[in-house]
């Protein structure tokens, strides 16, 4: 027979190895959730700094298509965080004056930045910022001086991702200019419409990733109509958008300038 001691050091010698069992396996659980948090942080991190590069590079798109020209660069450093580049997009704009047709984008562009597999977000514009109506401010086609014509939102597809979205058709009325018709002066209202036109050039790369943006060009149209105001109505994937503008009611017509800056957007020099 076993003795009562021979039991009671059995006992002891079980209870320690189940002991350390369950002390093995919490620590090898707080090892793994802490592992996963400094892991979502990291991922989340790079996302968020993606997504600044991505608004700041919105910025640099317009400054490069009307402002300063040349070409502009944006490094992205990108380890969980993915880059992605696509051509169409939205669907065709098209942009009507009066009811004729004066500019159509059959490829508009956009740049993605993905993240994590861990990072989670909502909808939200990120460019321009505002607090109501984010959706319709998203939609919006026909903007005046002042606003951006490129917008930056983020969404959650599957992943996280945030987008750049060169869409809109900016409208300006530009005053009343003298013209020489026939050795007699005319006066004539101007208005200017000027549209970013993107195109995806060569793309590749990993790790740090530079986005190089490149004005390769403006192009100029001039329309003359009859009247003093125009109507402007886009449409672009199904939602049609119209705005009127008026002009000095005492000219002899108005001019219609349509101005195209094409923008190429490229990984490599």
């Amino acid at each position: 027979m076993m003795g009562p001691c021979r039991r009671r050091g059995v006992s002891q010698v079980v209870s320690t190895v189940i002991l350390t069992g369950i002390l093995l396996t919490l620590i090898g659980v707080a090892i793994f959730y802490s592992s996963s948090l400094i892991d979502a942080n990291r991922q989340q991190m790079e996302y968020e700094s993606s997504k600044q590069m991505l608004i700041y590079t919105a910025t640099a798109l317009e400054q490069v298509a009307f402002g300063t020209g040349g070409s502009r660069y944006v490094r992205f450093s990108l380890s969980s965080t993915g880059i992605e580049f696509y051509n169409n997009s939205f669907g065709e704009l098209d942009v009507y004056v009066n009811g004729s047709l004066y500019l159509r984008d059959r490829e508009t562009a956009s740049i993605v930045v993905v993240g994590g597999p861990l990072v989670t977000t909502v909808f939200r514009l990120l460019r321009p910022e505002v607090v109501i109506n984010q959706t319709a401010e998203l939609n919006k086609i026909i903007v005046g001086p002042g606003e951006p014509m490129v917008v930056v939102y983020e969404n959650f597809s599957r992943r996280a991702i945030a987008v750049l979205k060169p869409t809109r058709v900016r409208v300006n009325y530009l005053g009343v200019f003298q013209l020489l018709e026939n050795g007699t002066l005319k006066r004539y209202n101007y208005f200017a419409i000027s549209y970013i036109n993107v195109t995806i050039g060569p793309v590749g790369g990993a790790g740090s990733v530079p986005v190089i943006l490149r004005n390769i060009g403006i192009t100029t149209r001039e329309y003359k109509i009859n009247g003093t105001s125009i109507s402007v109505t886009a449409t672009l994937h199904g939602h049609t958008e119209t705005q009127n503008f008026a002009g000095d009611p005492t000219a002899d017509g108005s001019i219609v300038l349509v101005r195209v800056a094409n923008v190429e957007i490229t990984t490599r020099g």
